[in-house]
């Protein structure tokens, strides 16, 4: 009775460390992956976004390129709730193979998006949470495979002045 109590106690020990951590690569049956974002202040609540998805495995993956709102969203929070997205989502027709690319391992591919906090309603000089994900479960393509999966990092930021209503 005693070993099994300490196997219990070991095994919830090993479920709570392992629900904490936050995993930053995704192997999956295409390879493995991993997401940087480098975020930093422009002006007027913007945020530079530099988003890159490198491949980390041994053999050749291929990969979504991130593309605004269909395979690279944001979220903001405010404590544990979820701002209103107020901002532009475009529509799209499935991605083709112009839309994908296949890295050799340790390749990657990087591009550039432009954050503004105004997107949402905020208040001047408060900080928020915000998500950059990397999504590419439910992205529609043409008859196109390519690595399915969600990656995410989440930074600090600051709403520096008051948005302006014309945005």
């Amino acid at each position: 009775m005693r070993i099994s109590s300490l196997f219990l106690i070991a095994l919830v020990v090993l479920m709570v460390g392992c629900i904490g951590q936050e995993q930053t690569t995704t192997p999956s049956k295409f390879g493995e992956i991993d997401l940087k974002v480098e975020l930093h202040y422009d002006k007027n609540n913007q945020y530079l976004a530099r988003i890159e998805v490198t491949n980390i495995g041994n053999k050749t993956i291929r990969v979504a390129r991130p593309i605004y709102f269909i395979t690279v969203k944001y979220r903001l929070l405010k404590g544990n709730e979820e701002l209103e997205f107020m901002g532009r989502v475009p529509t799209y027709l499935p991605l083709g193979n112009e839309s994908v690319v296949d890295l050799k391992p340790g390749d990657s591919m990087s591009t550039e998006y432009r954050i503004d906090l105004c997107w949402w309603n905020v208040t001047k000089e408060e900080k928020y949470r915000l998500e950059v994900i990397y999504d590419t479960r439910g992205v529609a393509s043409k008859d196109i495979d390519f690595w399915r999966g969600i990656l995410k990092k989440e930074f600090e930021v600051e709403v520096k002045e008051n948005c302006q209503s014309s945005r």
